[in-house]
């Protein structure tokens, strides 16, 4: 019997060694993966989580943000439909973070800890802009029960007409920019508005799109001979409709964007972005009685011709609970765009698709909004409430959806969307390398690169990350080098053994909890 309660402790122990979670083994490639995009030192996160102190210290905002799903920030229902660059957690993922905070967050074997993902420092894009506009130095004035609305109008000083392949906004004080929306007026006419405080941009028309932290710059599809773009008329504005927080009253703001343009003799596929679905006043005005729980339709019934579809931008406002948008073929076949069951109007964003939706000629483009105007739902801006109309205020209610679209040419409905941008990041961009103990040739490279390193008998780890911070392939994990020169190939391929697309990737290495990285550019 002795020995039986002996083998039951010695299990006992084993188990609990086994089932420990530790952020250099566990936690620290998730947190790489999912959050640190923002969470870096240059992002637009209020604080890092790049190392395992700074993860310690925020644990249990960590653990209660992860256990409510408020972070990473992600709406869309991914069961109805997939996209390009989701910021979701798997349930192993998630369990691994909250274990690690339930058992006392512990660091673990340093030496074990993967090697960090590297960002560039200032925005996703590192080459140079065609054109940066800038907002000016605006003080915000939300109080602490209130949020600040402003629009201002920014000439272009355009004198010929440009097309556009891509652009990123980029706040000035990240901590007070809760969102922007970009819209183009070609007739500059759309005037500043700093005073009322409910500035939300033109109605409906000329909407480019936006900045909402986490959210990736906007980049159109381009390669080889398929070039999506967006036609920038000579005499524009820009208008950034900003929105600043309750409680950041005293803060200043300057936001600006990047735009990135393709050679003037480049035919591109013009893309166009319209609230398909519209119902905001006039003939589809509407009205959410007081204390009702209440279901609100849209419908659009379609085009003669074919349309390819690149993303999807549902919008509501406070009393939103949910919303829904897809299509019915003439066939009757259902093509589902978004569906969001939680809505939150703190994390709005276009939806690009992985693959660009078709959109068959004479389908109907349809929609569901769900909106919650009752003392039970904590966003009611009213109390008691009241009717609510449709409106352009942000206490009134809208029902949007935005979708980027392109006519259609055969075989849209194949191009992925992640390929077809990856070339762009790999266009201009100084090479460096940070380790000097480091040498990879040939850089650039097509097929295949070599990192010497020179080590002295260092556990190494060697990942390889792209532009986004996601992980790449793991070239070494936890490696026993020998002392000298080591030899590391890269035959440019995923962890499946897949031929990533061209573009700038970063190699990060990790020696006895020394960190260092550099860029690797990928051609064609």
């Amino acid at each position: 019997m002795k020995n039986f309660y002996t083998f039951l402790i010695i299990v006992s122990f084993v188990f609990s060694a086994k089932a420990q979670v530790t952020w250099s083994d566990d936690v620290a490639e998730v947190v790489y993966n999912n959050c640190a995009s923002c969470h870096n030192p240059n992002g637009i996160a209020p604080f890092s989580l790049l190392d395992y102190q700074d993860a310690y210290d925020f644990r249990l905002a960590i653990s209660s943000s992860v256990g409510n799903g408020d972070m990473p920030p992600w709406t869309a229902d991914t069961t109805y439909q997939r996209y390009s660059h989701e910021r979701i957690l798997t349930a192993s993922e998630k369990a691994a973070i909250l274990d690690w905070v339930a058992q006392g967050a512990p660091e673990g074997n340093a030496a074990n800890t993967p090697p960090q993902p590297v960002f560039a420092n200032e925005g996703f894009l590192t080459q140079t802009p065609d054109l940066v506009l800038q907002a000016p130095v605006y003080t915000s004035k939300a109080s602490f029960i209130s949020d600040d609305y402003v629009c201002f109008s920014v000439p272009t000083g355009l004198t010929t007409s440009k097309k556009l392949k891509a652009f990123e906004v980029i706040p000035g004080n990240p901590s007070i920019v809760h969102h922007a929306l970009i819209y183009t007026d070609p007739t500059g006419a759309y005037p500043t508005d700093t005073t009322s405080g409910a500035c939300n941009g033109p109605a409906e028309d000329g909407l480019l799109g936006g900045y909402t932290p986490g959210a990736l710059p906007t980049v159109f599809p381009g390669q080889g001979n398929i070039n999506f773009g967006y036609n920038l008329e000579a005499g524009s504005n820009i208008i950034f409709a900003m929105h600043y927080p309750a409680g950041s009253a005293g803060f200043k703001d300057s936001t600006k964007i990047r735009l990135y343009f393709y050679d003037d003799a480049t035919t591109i596929r013009e893309v166009r972005s319209v609230p398909v679905l519209n119902r905001i006043t006039g003939s589809k005005a509407f009205t959410i009685p007081a204390n009702t729980i209440d279901t609100i339709y849209d419908q659009f019934d379609g085009l003669p011709l074919d349309v390819s579809i690149l993303s999807v931008f549902p919008h509501m406002h406070l009393l939103g609970k949910s919303i829904e948008a897809y299509a019915v073929t003439p066939s009757n076949d259902t093509i589902k765009y978004a569906r969001i069951n939680e809505w939150d109007f703190d994390w709005q964003e276009f939806l690009f698709f992985e693959y660009i939706k078709k959109f068959p000629a004479n389908s109907a483009m349809k929609g569901r909004a769900i909106y919650d105007n009752t003392s039970n739902n904590h966003h009611n801006p009213n109390d008691p409430p009241i009717d609510v109309s449709g409106g352009y205020n942000t206490t009134d209610e809208m029902f949007l959806v935005y979708f980027h679209f392109s006519l259609y040419e055969p075989g849209d409905e194949f191009l992925n969307l992640d390929s077809l941008t990856q070339e762009f990041y790999s266009v201009q961009v100084e090479e460096y390398n940070k380790a000097a103990s480091v040498k990879v040739y040939p850089n650039p490279f097509k097929n295949e690169t070599t990192l010497s390193l020179d080590v002295n008998a260092a556990v190494t780890s060697l990942y390889i990350y792209d532009m986004r911070g996601q992980l790449v392939n793991k070239l070494l994990d936890r490696a026993k080098l020998v002392s000298g020169e080591n030899q590391i190939t890269w035959s440019g391929t995923n962890e499946e053994g897949s031929v990533v697309p061209p573009g700038i990737y970063f190699y990060s290495i990790i020696q006895d909890g020394v960190q260092s990285s550099g860029k690797v550019i990928k051609t064609n």
